[in-house]
């Protein structure tokens, strides 16, 4: 492992808040990259991502930009400070890398093993990010999130299949439809 990898790793504790963080933005932004600003449509993502970062310790700030004409919109804008952009970047590429092999990783686990809990609070994070951002909607029996990036929504199978509730999963044009039962609790910590 060279010297620039190992600084890419994100301590165990930070994980979960890093790794939510990381889901958030790859729900808002198909090829997962945070920009000088991180846009959603909804408040409590962009509250939740700020919340996280400055967890984390980036000094995040939010943003409204309302727009429109006879039909308002509210833009949420999440802003990362210059000097914090690169390493921020760096610690949410990790924590999606480190998050991303837990979940999908085969390695059998006991229910007891410190790993194993840590995979199921990482399947909370990402439904939590998924149904923040992810452009959820409710019909009949069923929640579904809209995503554009096919990693995030293998994430999310793998999630729910970890935490006991069976998804569908559906291509359409753009993008691809999870779908789990309406009941289920999947954004619990």
């Amino acid at each position: 492992m060279n010297h620039d990898q190992a600084r890419d790793i994100v301590l165990a504790a930070a994980l979960p808040a890093a790794f939510e963080a990381a889901c958030l933005v790859r729900c808002a932004f198909a090829q997962g990259r945070p920009a000088a600003a991180i846009e959603f449509d909804r408040e409590d993502a962009a509250g939740r991502l700020t919340s996280l970062l400055t967890r984390l310790g980036v000094a995040a700030e939010r943003e409204v930009q309302t727009g429109g004409g006879r039909r308002r919109y509210d833009l949420q804008r999440v802003l990362v400070p210059e000097p914090q952009r690169l390493a921020t970047e760096r610690m949410m590429a990790a924590a999606w890398r480190q998050g991303r092999q837990a979940l999908l990783g085969n390695e059998t686990l006991g229910a007891s093993s410190p790993r194993h809990a840590q995979r199921v609070t990482l399947a909370h994070a990402a439904w939590r990010a998924a149904l923040l951002a992810g452009g959820r909607r409710r019909r009949g029996d069923l929640t579904s999130v809209r995503l554009g990036d096919h990693e995030i929504a293998a994430i999310l199978v793998r999630a729910a299949r970890l935490l006991d509730v069976s998804p569908e999963v559906s291509r359409r044009p753009g993008c691809f439809m999870v779908a789990v039962p309406a009941g289920a609790v999947l954004s619990a910590a």
